[in-house]
């Protein structure tokens, strides 16, 4: 079943169903909504760019981890702000994924006033980031020629470079040429993200 959430949904990836449902519990109880994840697998297949709050994240899962998600997650997604649960003494890897840019870890049992306010905090830097980047999103769009709008609208409608090719009447070669400059305007670092980028706002005028 599809579910669509708002910009505060946040996204609960534990394979501990208790552990789950009472985080749903917390957050249910200061009008957040959130959407569980059963696995990282779970996670990378239903996850859709721009509509997260923050994600917490287990740290240790069977099959992908929760690192090697937060990984992934930032090469699509790096505005999102992350907040490890651990519930182990894993210094190391708390280490690491404060150094890659998670936002946070925090241990199990969980200090539920803690945990409230680390959420709140995410949230609001997730709208921080969102507001700087809608700022500045209209530059990159209004910054292209228009025939890198024109290759944009094509990525966006999801055309492989070939095909784009043979509708401009251009080489392939030009093609990746305009594709990696909208993508250095737009500071994109995947073409997903570019894609997110590009229908979270209206086209530029």
């Amino acid at each position: 079943m599809t579910q669509s959430m708002p910009l505060t949904t946040v996204c609960i990836v534990d394979d501990d169903v208790q552990v789950r449902r009472y985080l749903v519990d917390v957050l249910a109880s200061i009008g957040l909504a959130t959407l569980e994840f059963s696995s990282g697998e779970d996670f990378m297949r239903r996850w859709r760019p721009g509509e997260t709050g923050c994600v917490l994240l287990d740290i240790r899962m069977p099959r992908i981890t929760g690192p090697e998600i937060h990984d992934w997650l930032r090469q699509r997604s790096p505005q999102v702000p992350v907040i490890f649960l651990s519930g182990y003494a894993d210094v190391p890897t708390a280490v690491r994924a404060m150094r890659l840019g998670a936002f946070d870890v925090i241990e199990k049992p969980f200090n539920v006033q803690h945990l409230i306010e680390r959420v709140n905090t995410a949230l609001h830097l997730a709208e921080e980031r969102r507001a700087a980047e809608t700022n500045s999103a209209s530059s990159w769009r209004q910054s292209l020629t228009p025939r890198e709008q024109d290759i944009l609208s094509a990525i966006i409608s999801g055309k492989r470079n070939k095909l784009i090719a043979a509708e401009l009447g251009i080489s392939e070669r030009t093609v990746e040429s305009h594709r990696a400059s909208i993508m250095a305007k737009a500071k994109a670092h995947s073409a997903a993200e570019l894609v997110a980028m590009a229908v979270g706002q209206a086209p530029a005028s």
